[in-house]
């Protein structure tokens, strides 16, 4: 992108260093005429045995000759002026004129958080969900996006963010660890290194004990995850979404209900779509059937990834919950900006060439 006025240099040391090779240049050049001018100087009449030299003037003193000499002069002038200045524009354009100039963005409205169940019975299930995940995100733009897991108790693996490096490359890393916990045999296979890796990502999902996947809880954590939960003004400029995965299969005492969770999720206008854990053998479960029925009546989209090879039900669902306008942030651009110079430095080399016509002729 270019801007045709220029407020600053990019590289100011890079023109300040080639104003100083000129100067040298031009030093060591000065130097070298004078001595060149005083080995030719002119010799003296007075000696009889020398010839009379007769200079320019003399020869210009007529009026035709010395309005050509006044001419040429003034062309010589100009070339000089005229080679300064495209020398001083060539200068500026080796320090890289830029100018800044603001805009207006627009960016999504969306609040995201992954909500995923680490416990015993659906961890070997995650890894899917994980890449579900990975895919709702790769067709998202500029939504923030947050990843909670829980057992027992809840563990924030990135808070909202929209920076899609880091999501990308958290997902990621999540779906290496869990590929690791698939079946038993991998788990066997697993180096200590490996099994610790594993270990500090769930650390902090299993603090209470004789208590496992409280998906009330957790669910009740990832709505805490998002500002709408607790401010009116947030509501009103973001819409809140939570993708919530589980198998649905509490054990323990819960502080919260699924309905709960969802009632708090639902008052703080915060939308809970699901996608369900398991196999194609439980899809059918009182747990699965319950889970759909509560996810619907709350609003949510359902998804079962056993009979659905996409997530766009999801995708769909969250695109179509915007509430309030897309924000507007003001971003400051610094951009080239050689035109002027450019235009300055054309004129100036044009100028040169019509005043050496001139003298030429």
């Amino acid at each position: 992108m270019f801007s045709f006025l220029p407020t600053r240099l990019m590289w100011p040391f890079a023109g300040l260093i080639a104003l100083i090779i000129c100067a040298i240049v031009f030093a060591v050049a000065a130097l070298v005429m004078r001595r060149v001018q005083a080995s030719s100087k002119q010799p003296d009449a007075r000696d009889n045995n020398t010839a009379i030299v007769y200079d320019v003037d003399s020869d210009l003193a007529g009026e035709t000759a010395s309005r050509f000499a006044r001419t040429y002069r003034r062309m010589t002038r100009l070339v000089v002026s005229a080679m300064s200045i495209a020398l001083v524009c060539a200068l500026i354009l080796v320090a890289r004129p830029a100018s800044v100039s603001a805009e207006k963005t627009r960016s999504a409205s969306r609040d995201i958080v992954l909500c995923l169940d680490v416990s015993g019975s659906a961890l070997s299930y995650d890894r899917q969900i994980i890449a579900a995940y990975s895919q709702i995100a790769r067709n998202l733009n500029g939504e923030r996006i947050g990843l909670s897991i829980f057992n027992s108790t809840s563990k924030t693996v990135f808070p909202l963010t929209d920076d899609y490096a880091v999501i990308s490359n958290q997902l990621n890393y999540a779906y290496t660890l869990l590929s690791r916990v698939q079946t038993q045999e991998s788990i066997d296979a697993m180096s200590d290194k490996e099994y610790q890796e594993i270990n500090d990502w769930l650390e902090g999902t299993q603090n209470i004990e004789n208590s496992t996947s409280l998906i009330g809880d957790g669910l009740v954590s990832c709505t805490m995850m998002l500002p709408q939960l607790t401010s009116s003004r947030s509501q009103n400029a973001r819409s809140a979404s939570i993708i919530l995965a589980t198998d649905n299969v509490p054990s323990g005492k819960q502080t919260f209900t699924l309905e709960e969770a969802l009632d708090i999720a639902k008052k703080a206008h915060i939308n809970v779509d699901a996608l369900y854990v398991g196999t194609d053998k439980t899809s059918d479960s009182e747990a699965a059937v319950t889970m759909k029925k509560s996810i619907e009546d709350y609003g949510g989209t359902y998804v079962d990834l056993n009979s659905h090879d996409t997530v766009d039900a999801i995708v769909r669902d969250i695109s179509s919950t915007k509430s309030g306008a897309q924000l507007h942030d003001d971003v400051s651009n610094l951009s080239d900006a050689p035109a002027l110079i450019l235009a300055v430095l054309a004129g100036a080399v044009l100028i040169t060439c019509i005043a050496a016509g001139r003298i030429h002729r």
